[in-house]
């Protein structure tokens, strides 16, 4: 409410230098009714030109900073919102204070505190990251990667979006001072993207969709870049398993290395809080051991994947239970546990 009021006020050329001035005081009240007010007026303010038509630009930025680190959570999201805007009222500006920006983003991203705060700083910092070059990011560039992967699996369904939205932008952004570093990432965390391609979510699952489709290049296996596109490309409906069952053949031709850090990373996904993410982890798993010669490849531990999917044929889902069943008949039929 009160930033519709802003934005009207704005809108209006009501606001005045003199106003202004006269709200600056409020960002330090006592009162965090007027901090709130007050900072979400500033934050309104950083989208219109008139911040550095009056000049105003350095002053509401410092304040926005040290709004960043109030004790009010709605303080901080304001204050976070603020920073973003910048890129509407005053884009040319942006590269220039771009260090300052990303410094109290990312530190916003782990604010022990309030989901909103963090939601709104990944909002802010995809604004940010659409005006820039991977030169421009700098050494945050690192700092931002690891905190991005940290939502990959939370869950709060809007902080897992937004994370597979900023790790796209970052992997569009990334041509050659990064591109090392970032593959690294991917290898750490494409397994959890292929997992949420079947997010609960069906609006995460779709970001989940792109990010992967941006991220698998970096793998560096080019048929199986290729395999991947033909799942991918387009709006076509995917299907998951089909996809799994090509990566997994053409990583055991290819990159056996890779198979073993899916199936390693897979397995971890068994007591997942999300009963699809169960399913489908204990699917995968499947169907890589359909894949992998298991007299020459020592890494499946079968004892105790036998011992994890008996666990999960009692799983409070039904879906879980019936997958762990089929895939404990396909990799030993008539086997009991112990023998």
């Amino acid at each position: 409410m009160r930033e519709c009021v802003c934005w009207l006020l704005l809108r209006s050329g009501l606001i005045t230098p003199e106003i202004i001035q006269s709200l600056l005081p409020w960002v330090n009240s006592p009162s965090e009714n007027h901090r709130v007010t007050s900072t979400a007026f500033l934050a309104q303010l950083m989208s219109d030109p008139m911040l550095r038509e009056k000049k105003f630009l350095k002053p509401v930025l410092h304040i926005l900073e040290e709004k960043s680190h109030d004790r009010n959570s709605i303080v901080r999201q304001m204050a976070v919102r603020g920073l973003g805007n910048l890129v509407y009222g005053a884009p040319e500006k942006l590269k220039k204070h771009k260090k300052f920006l990303m410094v109290i983003l990312i530190r916003a991203l782990s604010d022990p505190f309030s989901s909103e705060v963090i939601g709104e700083s990944m909002k802010a910092v995809a604004k940010v990251l659409k005006e820039l070059k991977e030169k421009d990011i700098g050494s945050s560039f690192r700092d931002l990667t690891q905190e991005i992967r940290t939502y990959f699996d939370n869950e709060d369904d809007a902080l897992r979006l937004w994370s597979f939205v900023l790790f796209g932008i970052l992997a569009r952004l990334t041509k050659r001072k990064w591109k090392g570093y970032f593959a690294e990432q991917v290898r750490q965390s494409w397994v959890t993207l292929l997992l949420h391609l079947q997010d609960p979510n069906p609006r995460v699952s779709v970001e989940c969709r792109a990010t992967f489709h941006l991220c698998v290049p970096f793998l560096g296996l080019k048929r199986l870049q290729t395999a991947v596109n033909e799942h991918l490309d387009g709006t076509a409906e995917l299907k998951p398993e089909e996809l799994q069952v090509d990566i997994c053949r053409h990583l055991a031709k290819e990159n056996a290395e890779l198979l073993e850090n899916l199936y390693k990373s897979t397995i971890m996904y068994f007591f997942s809080r999300w009963e699809e993410i169960r399913a489908v982890a204990v699917k995968l798993a499947g169907i890589i051991l359909e894949h992998t010669d298991r007299q020459r490849m020592k890494w499946p531990n079968l004892d105790h994947l036998l011992m994890s999917l008996q666990f999960l044929k009692k799983d409070p889902s039904p879906s879980v239970q019936l997958v762990a069943t089929e895939v404990l008949n396909d990799i030993c039929p008539g086997r009991v546990l112990g023998e």
